[in-house]
């Protein structure tokens, strides 16, 4: 009867458990690394970008699905994800935020002056920075009093002359 179950289903016990460590220990390499480099993938989403994150997760679902994938070792992974994914949202709601991997928002230009120390810390290249101005329908660097990336990539652009609440960038490194 067991034999005939592991014959149906394509898996075994050890191989279930095998999948259930090898999908979490994958999952939290992943995080992690996206939440390093997440930030500048998103700031400039290129071909190579693009490429890179197709063949990450083409390596990373092989990888979980071991050497013969099955439509079994397909929904048990899909389960363990989901599972990870929603302890991480809620254990991550109640865990101190210097404990979360994240990267503070950032002054990149003030008063009409680019930092680049800060934009190499914000992995953001300068010709992008240029990019997201001219988006904003920023024509002269002189009318931007900030601009912030954010920790996500976005870029914030404050206009000069235009006031801020000081609680909106309490936590904004460069200010």
């Amino acid at each position: 009867m067991r034999q005939a179950l592991i014959d149906q289903l394509g898996i075994g016990g050890w191989q279930i458990l095998a999948l259930v460590v090898d999908t979490s220990v994958l999952f939290w390499v992943f995080t992690v690394m996206m939440s390093y480099f997440g930030q500048q993938m998103r700031a400039r989403l290129t071909v190579t970008t693009f490429t890179l994150m197709a063949v990450v997760g083409s390596v990373t679902a092989r990888a979980m699905l071991g050497p013969t994938p099955t439509m079994t070792a397909g929904i048990i992974v899909l389960v363990v994800l989901f599972v990870w994914e929603g302890l991480y949202r809620l254990i991550g709601r109640h865990l101190p935020k210097r404990w979360l991997p994240t990267r503070s928002a950032r002054v990149v230009l003030r008063d009409g002056e680019i930092d680049h120390d800060a934009l190499r810390a914000a992995q953001v290249r300068q010709s992008d920075l240029m990019v997201r101005l001219r988006h904003a329908g920023v024509t002269r660097l002189a009318d931007v009093a900030y601009a912030i990336v954010e920790r996500d990539g976005s870029v914030t652009i404050v206009r000069a002359g235009q006031s801020v609440d000081d609680a909106l960038l309490e936590d904004v490194a460069g200010l």
